[in-house]
């Protein structure tokens, strides 16, 4: 069901989270945790069921005691999902939009963030433990909430559900090979031409299209359109801007038709040749349209 740009393995970060899980604490293991805490940790999923590779979004909410003392160093929030023996399957562990050092007794601190699921070797429930480590001195804040040991804490359950063969993508024409920032090998891209093509078998059912893109509308002197189309029939149409913008089209039954395989043709205008716009300070003379980062087809 998922053409997920990002394809490289996640094995680092799940082997440090995995460390930190079993190090963090061990002094204190098999003895209750009697230190206050600091506050409570919530998190809200925006749904609660989730195909493999599928997008789930989550708003994190932590609520500070009154009586929180000052946090003095930049702890990350570690994310962890748990199969239902426990185990670790993937994390998310990342930097709060504020750093915990602004922090201040009584506050509440909301951000959302959005969590692409990976294709994993597993369909059930998984569980959510959330909690504050520091990777500098690798010691973690106490919560209150549902303790699941060593200062990891149970936040929320969802399914983890099949995917559909029929959602599966393929690039077929108009796209440049795969990139991605040095030492960042997790954020992949894929350039597309002024006009390229996706198909995927015909699931005949509506269905949902989510798409995240980027580029460079910027360096042109009018606005750019991108423009989705199934045949003769327009799904979707937007302008770029310049920072990376994530879209959720319905693709009706209907406008798929009755041939087994859907081709979806992105077009966008203007395309551009760096090289052409640049006078040839950038020596790259390929012709662009968007970055796509990310491109699923859920099956309703």
């Amino acid at each position: 069901m998922v053409l997920r740009i990002t394809s490289s393995p996640r094995s680092i970060l799940l082997y440090v989270s995995a460390f930190l899980w079993l190090v963090t604490g061990l002094s204190a293991c098999g003895l209750a945790d009697t230190a206050p805490p600091i506050g409570t940790a919530a998190v809200a999923l925006g749904r609660d069921r989730v195909p493999l590779g599928g997008p789930l979004e989550m708003t994190y909410r932590f609520t500070l005691a009154p009586s929180a003392p000052a946090i003095e160093d930049d702890y990350r929030v570690f994310v962890h999902f748990l199969d239902a023996d426990g185990a670790l399957m993937f994390s998310d562990d990342h930097d709060p939009p504020e750093p915990l050092s602004s922090w201040t007794a009584g506050r509440e601190i909301t951000y959302r963030r959005r969590f692409v699921t990976p294709v994993y070797p597993y369909i059930g429930e998984a569980t959510v433990a959330l909690g504050l480590y520091s990777p500098a001195q690798g010691d973690r804040l106490p919560l209150g909430g549902e303790h699941l040991g060593q200062r990891a804490y149970q936040v929320a359950t969802f399914e983890m559900a099949p995917q559909s063969e029929s959602g599966f993508l393929f690039f077929e024409d108009g796209w440049h090979d795969a990139e991605s920032m040095p030492g960042n090998s997790e954020r992949e891209w894929r350039w597309t031409m002024g006009r390229s093509t996706i198909s995927f078998r015909n699931p005949r059912t509506d269905s949902t299209l989510y798409l995240e893109v980027d580029g460079r509308p910027e360096l042109l002197n009018a606005p750019q359109l991108v423009t989705l189309a199934i045949g003769e029939t327009e799904i979707a149409n937007f302008e770029m801007v310049p920072d990376a913008s994530f879209h959720e089209l319905p693709v009706s039954a209907a406008v798929m038709g009755e041939d087994d395989t859907v081709t979806l043709v992105l077009t966008v205008d203007p395309a551009f040749v760096p090289s052409d716009i640049t006078d040839g300070a950038n020596a790259d003379n390929r012709e662009l349209g968007v970055q796509v980062f990310y491109a699923f087809l859920e099956i309703e």
